[in-house]
């Protein structure tokens, strides 16, 4: 039987946590420096209580639930809070849904901070990217000369670096929790105007907009080869053709669809996994090199050459490729121009995406040949 001190105490300190994170009086400093949060005695409590004694550690996760009545700055700051929680696989429904509803309420509320703080500075969020004087104007302007005017866009405006580290934790963790957010109102494309503001805002759109799980079929025009693949939580090109490659190495099917110069590191392939990695395994220089030139199907010329327009970019995904008959279709060739790309793009957004890439099968010779006929006659029809 759970001990009832124990639990007369954790409902105490519960209370002490709501009370606090729902005052919007802040002390002086608190929104230029967290700690002065985290180490509040209402918050320290709680969370030393649930290190202490581990039974109560999803009672205080459900306690997160109430982050939208809770003052705008220091929910953000409950959000952060979420997500750590999520990463030691502490995590409620409730609360997961409430920090999505809560994140939204911030964006906007962030947006209202630019229009304010544009208005203040006599331009626009558009103007100010085409202008670097008064972007840097704006990057030097003091939220805090807004406070009295509009105090919970400030906050908001003060507290989302944070709160969207929480939230990519646990959109990372959970596609319902991404597709709730993309049922949003263009979270993503806000987002990335944010992003260029409030950095760690910049990071949820490549969550939202990666690769939940498609196929494509890889075509070798060279080689008449071609195999069909499958995608899982894949947030860059460059994330995929790292994978691609090492699949197709396994499956010793590199060589017939006319790879050039691959060199297997196995260190390289467990990194691109987020599998463990020692401190001493870990390459000086991490990167990973392409053996293939990857190409949409238009970008295929009549003389057999290739439109480098219409190579397939790493820093994008496989939305971007043109469908042909309803499919994804890559196509590979020997790479004319050497493509690297390093520690950012060989693994990635976060630790907790689980990317994979599989051989679904290798294609018939007859398959193969009607499909490159394919290309060749929509290309063709664009003459």
């Amino acid at each position: 039987m759970e001990d009832r001190n124990l639990q007369e105490q954790f409902s105490g300190l519960r209370q002490e946590f709501l009370n606090y994170t729902g005052e919007t009086e802040l002390l002086p400093g608190e929104m230029e420096e967290t700690t002065l949060f985290f180490q509040a005695p209402a918050v320290k409590g709680l969370i030393a209580f649930g290190a202490e004694n581990n039974e109560f550690l999803d009672r205080i996760v459900d306690t997160f639930a109430g982050i939208n009545d809770m003052d705008i700055y220091r929910g953000c700051l409950t959000g952060y809070l979420i997500g750590l929680y999520g990463e030691s696989n502490i995590i409620a429904k409730q609360t997961d849904l409430a920090l999505t509803a809560f994140f939204q309420k911030i964006l906007g509320l962030c947006e209202a901070y630019m229009e304010l703080a544009c208005d203040r500075l006599g331009t626009s969020p558009e103007k100010m990217l085409e202008d670097e004087e008064l972007l840097n104007r704006f990057y030097e302007f003091p939220p805090q000369s807004l406070f009295e005017k509009a105090p919970e866009p400030v906050k908001a405006w003060m507290g989302i670096s944070m709160l969207s580290l929480g939230v990519m934790s646990r959109i990372c963790c959970m596609r319902p929790l991404r597709d709730e957010l993309r049922a949003g109102d263009h979270i993503a494309q806000r987002c990335e105007f944010l992003g260029d503001y409030r950095d760690t805002v910049g990071f949820v759109p490549g969550i939202l907009n990666m690769v939940e799980q498609e196929t494509v079929l890889l075509l070798s025009p060279g080689t008449g080869s071609g195999v069909e693949v499958s995608l899982e939580e894949i947030d860059s090109n460059n994330v995929f053709f790292t994978l691609l490659q090492f699949t197709l190495y396994h499956e010793g099917l590199l060589k017939e669809l006319g790879a050039q110069g691959f060199e297997y590191r196995e260190v390289v392939e467990r990194i691109a996994l987020h599998e463990p990695v020692d401190d001493e395994e870990w390459p000086e220089n991490l990167y990973e090199s392409g053996c293939f030139g990857y190409y949409t199907y238009p970008a295929l010329n009549r003389d057999g050459s290739y439109n480098e327009m219409g190579a397939v970019w790493g820093e994008g995904t496989l939305h971007e490729v043109p469908k042909l008959d309803g499919r994804y279709v890559i196509l590979l060739t020997k790479p004319s121009i050497h493509r690297s790309w390093g520690n950012a793009f060989v693994s990635s957004t976060h630790s907790q995406l689980l990317p994979r890439v599989k051989l679904i099968r290798r294609l018939p010779e007859d398959e193969a040949a009607r499909w490159l006929e394919k290309v060749y006659k929509a290309n063709q029809s664009k003459l």
